[in-house]
């Protein structure tokens, strides 16, 4: 029978070290532990592509998957929180639509996810319920890398028995990777390699990271003035500051960066098989120093690291750094003294952990190494359950019937079936990813992350484009509202100075009117006085008229009387 071709959705970086390597792992998984077919040799699983799940799944997307594979694997990884590729399709970070996601017609394998809220982050809500239970339908597989994630997503989506306890692959690289086959660190050398960072997720829900990141300064110190050798390995570049610190504050401390373009996913694997103990805060941090042989001693700054160290039997690995590990009284460090102290608290108990592991290193090894092969068959059993649950629903199309049940780490293990029984038997002499594979993988992880690293600068590219742009447009809405307002004061003032002219005017025109209605009226006067004069006038020529005549008529009556007298 021909090889079940798989397309993957996976995280291209070369940003986060721990991202870098869980993807190329999971892929050899499936081609180490999947098998091979006992009729035909091939192997059962082949990868055709794959292609970055933060991105969105579009429908020519979804047309080519249904055209060239027979099932698609979504994961490893800490997919399910919302707040890193937060979106509204599905709400978590797989960016897919509940349409897109019913239009892809061959099942999915859910691959070692794990819950990843940081602490104090709320519950997820009803968008990611609905979209992660159309998922669990679709599946063949549904797998988480941690039984705390079982928990809790068993909780969310009220069906835990479909859940199956599927370790991540990075735990188990000495079963898969040549090169490490005989390799193992040595538990009686002091050397530890240290990751840190207290991330603002962290910081919002209380965890003091002045005072983590002072204790991890303090128990390197105190390291090194015990004969150890401390290497600082940060994982992403949030790490580095930190990562300084160490370096420039503890002299011997040596760093050894794993992040960025030029560091290869298996150099990194690498580096941790001749490092017998590692204390980090990251999952990734713990897990693939785990997976080589490495003791992780873990600071409990997320609930999976609590839930890893239960998962391998060792919760005595991990470190309370929140208040309960501060033993100090007051809640809240609130002076230097009170943070010095609290740091030397964290700080005795990381070192305290440390050489608690080392007095034990090798029987520690020796358990280990015994979890590890534990979960390599789970691993395997697994496998070959998806390879017949993806085969029956190539064939037959999704059904009830053929639902994932519980794998062989799920709370209610089931036994394995003969064909897994079979397919185990085979996969014992199955060829272990060899140097030149893991150039191949390592090559096609660079020149992918690569791409998506273009991508993604492109992309912050035009994110800050458009953030310059939206600046500089309320630069020049603020602008025009000053000019606005620069504008409507001026033209108040205007208006304001017309309406005193136009007052001044009404006033000036009402001082012409009454003036004009005074001239009126003394005209109006004067003609009467004019009247009055020339009456006057008319009136004294009159009188003196008749008394002139009255004189005449006087002076000739007695000329008249006296010229009677003589006659």
């Amino acid at each position: 029978m021909r090889s079940l071709r798989l397309f993957h959705f996976d995280i291209p970086t070369w940003g986060n070290f721990g991202d870098k390597a869980l993807f190329p792992v999971v892929r050899d998984a499936f081609r180490v532990l999947g098998g091979t077919d006992t009729v035909s040799g091939e192997p059962n699983f082949t990868f055709t592509s794959a292609a970055a799940l933060r991105r969105e799944v579009d429908e020519a997307a979804v047309a080519r998957i249904n055209a060239t594979a027979d099932a698609v694997v979504i994961g490893g990884g800490g997919l399910f929180l919302q707040d890193t590729n937060p979106n509204r399709l599905s709400g978590w970070q797989w960016k897919i639509s509940p349409e897109a996601l019913a239009a892809l017609e061959v099942p999915l394998i859910v691959y070692a996810l794990g819950d990843n809220r940081f602490p104090g982050q709320p519950e997820f809500d009803d968008l990611m319920r609905s979209h992660v239970g159309q998922v669990l339908d679709q599946s063949a597989f549904f797998g988480l890398r941690n039984t705390g994630s079982m928990t809790t997503i068993g909780a969310l989506l009220g069906q835990p028995d479909r859940i199956a306890y599927q370790p991540c692959p990075t735990t188990i690289l000495d079963h898969l990777y040549e090169p490490l086959a005989d390799r193992k660190p040595d538990p009686k050398q002091k050397t530890v390699a240290i990751q840190m960072l207290v991330h603002p997720r962290q910081i919002a829900a209380g965890f003091d990271a002045d005072t983590i990141h002072e204790a991890t300064v303090r128990v390197a110190r105190t390291l090194v003035g015990k004969g150890w050798r401390v290497l600082s390995t940060p994982f992403h570049p949030d790490d580095a500051e930190v990562s300084r610190r160490l370096v420039a504050e503890v002299a011997g401390v040596e760093e050894v960066r794993l992040y960025g373009h030029d560091v290869g996913f298996f150099s990194g694997v690498e580096f941790f098989s001749s490092v017998p103990y590692v204390l980090g805060g990251r999952g990734h941090a713990q897990m693939i120093p785990f997976g080589v042989g490495s003791i992780p001693i873990s600071v409990e700054l997320h609930a999976k690291l609590g839930y890893f160290a239960a998962d391998i039997g060792h919760s005595e690995f991990v470190v309370p750094v929140g208040a309960e590990g501060m033993s100090v009284d007051a809640d809240v460090v609130e002076s230097d003294g009170d943070r010095s102290q609290a740091a030397d608290a964290v700080a005795d108990r990381m070192v305290a952990a440390l050489e608690d592991a080392y007095s034990r290193g090798a029987d520690l090894q020796v358990d280990l190494a015994e979890t590890r092969a534990r979960f390599a068959d789970i691993t395997a059993e697994n496998l070959a359950g998806i390879r017949d649950s993806a085969r029956s629903r190539t064939r037959t199309g999704i059904s009830d019937s053929a639902r994932p049940r519980a794998g062989a780490g799920s709370v209610e293990s089931v036994p394995v079936s003969s064909a897994a029984a079979s397919s185990v038997d085979v996969i014992s002499a199955s060829r272990l990813r060899t140097a030149e594979d893991i150039r191949a993988e390592e090559f096609h992880i660079a020149a992918i992350a690569e791409s998506d690293e273009v991508a993604a600068q492109q992309t912050r590219a035009l994110v800050r484009s458009g953030r310059d742009l939206a600046q500089v447009r309320r630069d020049h809405t603020q602008a025009m509202s000053e000019a606005e307002v620069r504008a409507e004061a001026k033209q108040h003032a205007l208006e304001a100075e017309r309406d005193d002219a136009l007052a001044e005017a009404d006033r000036l025109r009402g001082e012409t009117t009454e003036q004009d209605r005074r001239i009126a009226q003394l005209s109006d006067e004067a003609a009467r006085n004019a009247l009055a004069l020339e009456a006057v006038d008319n009136r004294t020529a009159g009188e003196e008229a008749r008394v002139l005549a009255d004189k005449v008529r006087h002076g000739i009556w007695w000329r008249i009387r006296r010229l009677k007298r003589r006659g």
